[in-house]
């Protein structure tokens, strides 16, 4: 006989999202401390590159990948990176996996600016990605940074927002 299993309830399962949000946006600050001095304000996650949206085209992602990876790299930018927002400067910190054989993550400064010099002057949707152009001094053109969804991802929505952009409200996890 098939085990009973319990479906949870509505209720459960906005608990269960709410204390990832609280985790995930702890995670995410206290891994930017290990690059930034000061307190953290926000931190969000970014790619110099929309690697998960290419790997999805079959056959034509696998070309088009290395390319981006090069613009990314030709830009200055890393591949994974995290900006993290103190009260007065924007760092953008190379986020790397400093063991092949493990999951954590850590953290080395990559640039930083003045947070006054420094504004999201657009934010379209790609495939798969959030596109944001951020404008930077020292740069003609500005940065173009790619997030996970900012629907769903609200510590990359909160940057975002912070440094000037317009950001869908993140998903309600209120009862």
């Amino acid at each position: 006989m098939a085990p009973i299993i319990e479906e949870q309830t509505r209720e459960e399962r906005l608990e269960i999202a709410r204390r990832y949000r609280e985790r995930r946006g702890r995670e995410l600050r206290e891994l930017a401390a290990q690059g930034v001095e000061g307190e953290i304000v926000a931190a969000g996650e970014f790619s110099g590159a929309p690697q998960e949206a290419m790997a999805a085209i079959p056959f034509l992602g696998v070309v088009m990948l290395p390319l981006a990876r090069l613009r990314a790299r030709r830009a200055g930018l890393p591949l994974r990176m995290m900006i993290a927002l103190t009260a007065d400067e924007v760092h953008l910190l190379e986020m790397e996996t400093p063991d092949m054989r493990s999951d954590r993550l850590a953290v080395k400064p990559a640039r930083r600016w003045e947070r006054g010099a420094v504004r999201v002057e657009g934010v379209r949707r790609g495939f798969m990605r959030t596109i944001v152009a951020l404008a930077v001094p020292d740069e003609d053109e500005p940065l173009t940074l790619f997030a996970p969804s900012l629907v769903t991802n609200p510590w990359s929505s909160e940057v975002v927002r912070l440094l000037g952009g317009e950001t869908p409200e993140p998903l309600d996890l209120s009862d």
